[in-house]
């Protein structure tokens, strides 16, 4: 045999004896498929909500990972490694999209939760504010209804005391006409005339007492009226004289009523003369009338109209 044609052929399976040994040196056949496969496997599984959402689908993925490794490593054809590999890519995929939609629904729920949230704090802040406003609005009320109640106590209460005026007032009046007393422009006048007191004197005649005693008694009923008691003259005499004079029977109706527990700070005194006549001094009858004594009854604020001298 012509070792010339012998040398190429043992050459070519030298070397297809290397390379089959290389291949055997470098591990089990891996395909693009099964690199992607793993990676995207390693990608889902390093993803706690693909881990938390999906684990079954996750579970397939790593089955179907191994089957392919386990083809690759076996030497079966390439078709089955890619076919095992395109098995761990599809559920692995899966397993992602179960974990988005997961975190979707989180989201959802979590912005779902913030709106109910919102709501219910929109509503609690709009009851409080209800609350509020009925309680403004019966607080409010209840000071109407406090301010209405003491508004009709105090009308009550000065009709009461209009009414017990009126009372006092008729009473009054009707104790004052049966003294005999006039209304005048100063007021109730109760005249004491000269028959009281002998000519020229000062001194109460004892017929006299039955009027004191019954002014007595009026005031006495009466502790919180005051009276004037005003001396006047006719104009017999010198003017100071008929002052002094008229003085003289003021005061001494004033002691009268003292001596019957009136005092004296509820009866002043006051001697007027001839100044305040009311009837002609020409005739005996007139200047009869002249001389008298008046008392001034207090109105109803406790003022007595003085005349002036």
């Amino acid at each position: 045999m012509n070792k010339n044609l012998l040398r190429p052929t043992r050459t070519a399976l030298a070397l297809a004896m290397a390379a089959v040994l290389t291949a055997c040196a470098s591990g089990p056949a891996t395909t693009t498929q099964l690199t992607e496969a793993r990676t995207a496997y390693n990608s889902a599984a390093a993803d706690a909500q693909v881990v938390r959402s999906a684990p079954l689908e996750l579970r397939k993925a790593q089955q179907a990972l191994e089957r392919a490794d386990a083809a690759a490593r076996d030497g079966d054809d390439l078709s089955t490694v890619d076919h095992y590999a395109y098995l761990a890519r599809q559920r692995t995929e899966v397993a992602v999209q179960a974990g988005k939609i997961a975190q979707s629904d989180e989201i959802i729920a979590q912005a779902q939760a913030n709106r109910d949230r919102i709501v219910i704090d929109a509503r609690t802040r709009e009851a409080e504010a209800q609350r509020d406003a009925a309680e403004r609005a019966r607080s409010s009320a209840e000071q109407s209804r406090t301010l209405a109640e003491q508004r009709l106590a105090a009308a009550q209460a000065a009709q009461q005391q209009a009414s017990a005026a009126n009372a006092r007032a008729s009473s009054l009046e009707q104790q004052l006409a049966e003294l005999q007393a006039k209304k005048t422009e100063r007021g109730m006048v109760l005249t004491l005339g000269d028959v009281l007191f002998d000519t020229g004197r000062a001194t109460l005649r004892a017929g006299a007492m039955r009027t004191v005693d019954q002014l007595a008694a009026f005031l006495d009923n009466n502790p919180s009226q005051k009276i004037l008691i005003e001396g006047h003259t006719d104009n017999v005499g010198s003017d100071a004289s008929n002052r002094e004079l008229s003085l003289r029977r003021a005061e001494a109706v004033q002691r009268a009523l003292m001596d019957r527990r009136i005092s004296a700070d509820r009866a002043q005194t006051s001697g007027l003369g001839e100044g305040y006549s009311v009837a002609s001094n020409a005739s005996a009858d007139g200047r009869q009338r002249n001389r008298r004594v008046e008392v001034i009854f207090a109105d109803e604020t406790g003022v007595v109209k003085a005349r002036t001298n």
